[in-house]
């Protein structure tokens, strides 16, 4: 017979799936799964403590286990898996603010502001300049100044 705990565990569950599937970070997939399981057995183990050392013990061992094999299929150069921000990669944005020589400026991409460096140390970008995303390091863009003809 379901009782609270059951509940509560599903509904945690849940609410961790649908946060990864807005992160897509493959961390919490493995505590949503976690807490799904605890949740069916809650159904036998009525001791909260023991529930909670279950998934505690499970998300880790599935964080452990799998997230190596996350890291090499989104580095794999096969992966069709490709971040927001790779997706800028080829997009033309305009600074918002002067780039210096290896300094970090902002650059409007579509509807949203980046921070951004230039392609080279020495490179300087003007406010207003039309630039193309070459690169990106973390949330970092790389730019190059596009020019007119």
């Amino acid at each position: 017979m379901w009782d609270m705990s059951s509940f509560v565990w599903i509904i945690l569950a849940v609410i961790l799936g649908v946060i990864e599937l807005l992160s897509t970070t493959f961390i919490l997939l493995w505590v949503a799964l976690s807490a799904f399981v605890t949740g069916i057995l809650s159904l036998f183990l009525h001791v909260f403590g023991i529930q909670l050392l279950v998934f505690i013990f499970l998300s880790i061992i599935l964080l452990i286990l799998t997230r190596p094999l996350v890291k090499r299929w989104r580095g794999s150069p096969t992966s069709t898996y490709q971040s927001n921000v790779q997706r800028l990669v080829g997009e033309e944005g305009v600074m918002v603010s002067k780039i210096m020589e290896g300094k970090t400026g902002m650059v409007r991409v579509g509807n949203e502001t980046w921070s951004a460096r230039g392609e080279f140390p020495e490179a300087i970008v003007e406010r207003g300049d039309r630039v193309l995303v070459v690169a990106v390091k973390s949330s970092l863009l790389i730019v190059r100044r596009v020019v007119s003809e």
